[in-house]
């Protein structure tokens, strides 16, 4: 996401209708590092919105995805993920802790990966994720 009112403009400019509970969901996701669930974002904005309803954070997030204001990430076998960092990064997990780290491709040599086309296949979207142990893990283990 770059900013909250480019997101609520596009969001606007598809016929996504803004309430109280759906602009929650898009402050939620400004700047948060954490790679949350649709099942957390609902459980934290429930507190404040206590009438917020599952359906309408999964339905928002699924919104803002299709217009790619963030992406959903398979990460995990059983859920979702999002991640409001839709420029070009690599993800990491922690087999440890299971926090994803983002870890960001600019002024690095270590991989290259085409943004546009492999092998005469049109590229529109790709997912890297590293598994191993975080340094945070590595350190206290």
């Amino acid at each position: 996401m770059e900013s909250f009112e480019s997101t609520i403009q596009k969001l606007r400019e598809n016929g996504f209708k803004l309430t109280p509970q759906r602009l929650a969901v898009v402050r939620y996701l400004l700047g948060n590092t954490m790679h949350p669930k649709a099942e957390t974002i609902h459980v934290d904005l429930k507190r404040k919105y206590p009438s917020l309803s599952f359906s309408t954070v999964y339905n928002t997030l699924n919104t803002l995805a299709s217009i790619n204001e963030i992406q959903a990430l398979h990460i995990f076998d059983d859920h979702l993920i999002y991640d409001p960092n839709t420029s070009p990064h690599i993800h990491f997990l922690c087999r440890s802790c299971e926090q994803i780290i983002d870890i960001d491709l600019k002024g690095t040599d270590m991989i290259s990966i085409p943004v546009t086309e492999i092998d005469g296949h049109r590229v529109e979207s790709y997912q890297v994720i590293f598994r191993g142990t975080c340094k945070d893990c590595s350190q206290g283990g």
